[in-house]
Parts: C-alpha cells; sequence; structure tokens
C-alpha cells in the first residue's frame, strides 16, 4: 500500500513541476516579446532620425547593412564582418558604439549601449539626440 501511496506522491510532484514549468515558459516569452518589441520601436525610430527608411529595421541582414551606412565610414567592410565569426561580435559592437557617437553621446554611453541596450536604444530614439552623420566611426 506505501508504494501506491508514494506513486500517487510522485505523480502530483510531476504535474506541478510541469505547471510551473508552463508558466515559468509563458513568462519569459511574454518578455521576450516585449524586449523584442521595444528593440523592434527603438530602432525603426533610430532609422527615420539617421533618414533611412524604418521598415529596413525589420528586415534581417538588410537591417545590418543600413545600421553600417548609419555608423561607420567604411560600411562595406563592417557589414562583411557580420558574416565572419568572432569578426560579427567586434562589429556589431562597432555598430552600437556608432550609433552612441552619431547620435552625439560619449564613449561612456557607448559602452552602456553595449550591456544594456534594451535602455539605451530607447534613450536615442526617443530623446533629444539628433544625428549627425560627420560623427560617423
Amino acid at each position: 500500500m506505501s508504494n501506491n501511496s508514494s506513486d500517487a506522491l510522485a505523480a502530483l510532484f510531476m504535474a506541478g513541476g510541469s505547471i510551473a514549468f508552463i508558466i515559468f515558459w509563458i513568462v519569459y516569452s511574454v518578455v521576450i516579446i516585449a524586449v523584442s518589441v521595444v528593440l523592434f520601436i527603438a530602432l525603426w525610430k533610430l532609422f527615420v532620425k539617421a533618414g533611412k527608411p524604418g521598415w529596413a529595421s525589420l528586415i534581417p541582414v538588410y537591417n545590418f547593412w543600413v545600421m553600417a551606412e548609419i555608423t561607420t565610414n567604411n560600411n562595406i567592410m563592417w557589414f562583411i564582418f557580420i558574416f565572419i565569426p568572432f569578426l560579427n561580435f567586434a562589429s556589431y559592437i562597432v555598430m552600437l558604439l556608432g550609433f552612441a557617437k552619431t547620435f552625439g553621446k560619449s564613449t561612456g554611453f557607448g559602452i552602456l549601449t553595449i550591456f544594456f541596450n534594451i535602455i539605451t536604444l530607447p534613450i536615442l530614439a526617443f530623446g533629444k539626440a539628433e544625428y549627425d552623420p560627420a560623427l560617423k566611426m
């Protein structure tokens, strides 16, 4: 009889674990979607501020080309680096630093953009920062 009760207890524990797992993934998915939407909106606004079409921020690969045009003088080189392992990280970092610089922010703000772009890109997009192509990297 104790074997049946331990089986019932194990089944109850497994059911509770499954519910917690499902709830965790629902919350996680909602947070990821919300962060993605905020970043899409911020990039759209930054592209428009830089005189580029906002919809370009939604197109994979093309958005990196436009980011390179906005942030760097040698956009072909940095765009090609996106496709080379390890150099792609350097290229993305240069583009994020370039966003801070071309919108008139300091290198410190650029470093913050590397680590906290969910916060700093909306600040650039919806703040008073203005695009200056003369400041490209």
